[in-house]
């Protein structure tokens, strides 16, 4: 078995060193468990969400679609990021470098990349209900489902093009850029809820200012429930990014300052796999405040209980 000198160098990582891989022995332990936990739980919620907007026609539309590319990419955080992350404690414990250097650079790759796939699929995702909002009965014109999957492929295509030109032609500050595009796209999230928020309130006002038929204001209000909730539902899932981003961008900035530590690689790895069990959270928050997934998922799991009862 190959053990590490005092420091080494890794593909792009540099000054890497086992020599204080006992004080980490807890945390390494720790995040292990916690990413082997949650990587079975986030591919299985994943999955049946993505499963059910499969099986149910009524989900078919471009909203719920794109909330199924956004499934997609935190499926693959379940399916192999976190296993890699496990990988790479593991060659940890073992001392191996050669192991370690390989499974890094490919549990960094698919983290980068599926994080920025799922930040950029948010930011859709809140630029479709603002635009659902502004177009009104012109929006399934102009928002159709090739439409988003082209849309999807774009992002998929851009986050891996930034990251590999990001990860092996730029300097060791590599990551102002991605803090650079993570503040303009939280901006663009914060303007859309915020703009989404508005016209939600507005449309409120009009329908209690106006004297209609109370059938087409009971249709108003129907949809303006619908508009909020839907806005609501944005507001948790670009605000659970937010939060579990934080820590992480945080910890990035202090490496910047300072010199490598054992406490900032022990914040290192706790928030990247807060990064990893937001990909849990996600379809939580789906089967909560959306009631046709919600009510998709449990036919999928009263079909799947009926035949193991057979």
């Amino acid at each position: 078995m190959k053990t590490m000198n005092k420091t080494e160098t890794c593909f792009y990582f540099t000054g890497i060193s086992f020599d204080n891989a006992q004080e980490l022995f807890v945390t390494n332990v720790s995040t292990c468990i916690l990413n082997v936990l949650f990587g079975i739980i986030t591919f299985v919620g994943n999955s049946t969400i993505l499963l059910a907007i499969k099986k149910n026609r009524d989900l078919h539309s471009p909203s719920y679609v794109l909330l199924g590319c956004l499934a997609f990419s935190d499926l693959l955080v379940g399916l192999f990021c976190q296993p890699l992350f496990v990988g790479v404690k593991i060659a940890e414990f073992e001392r191996s470098f050669t192991v370690y250097c390989w499974l890094r650079m490919l549990q960094s790759i698919s983290g980068w990349t599926t994080a920025g796939v799922s930040f950029f699929t948010v930011a859709a995702v809140s630029v479709d209900r603002l635009i659902a909002l502004h177009l009104h009965l012109r929006y399934s014109a102009f928002v159709t489902v090739s439409r988003v999957l082209q849309a999807t492929l774009v992002i998929w295509i851009l986050s891996v093009m930034l990251n590999v030109v990001l990860r092996f032609w730029m300097t060791a500050e590599w990551f102002f850029i991605p803090l650079v595009i993570f503040v303009v796209v939280f901006l663009v999230l914060t303007v859309s809820t915020i703009k989404i928020f508005q016209m939600v309130r507005r449309h409120q006002r009009q329908i209690n200012s106006q004297a209609e038929a109370l059938s087409h204001l009971q249709s108003n209000t129907v949809n303006i429930l619908k508009c909020r909730k839907s806005a609501v539902t944005v507001l948790y899932i670009y605000g659970l990014f937010v939060i579990c981003y934080v820590l992480f961008f945080g910890t990035l900035i202090t490496e910047m300052f300072h010199r490598y530590t054992i406490k900032e690689q022990i914040a290192y790895d706790f928030s990247t796999t807060v990064i990893f069990v937001n990909s849990f959270i996600n379809p939580v928050v789906y089967c909560w405040r959306i009631r046709a997934i919600k009510k998709a998922v449990k036919n999928i799991l009263r079909r799947r209980g009926g035949e193991r009862n057979e």
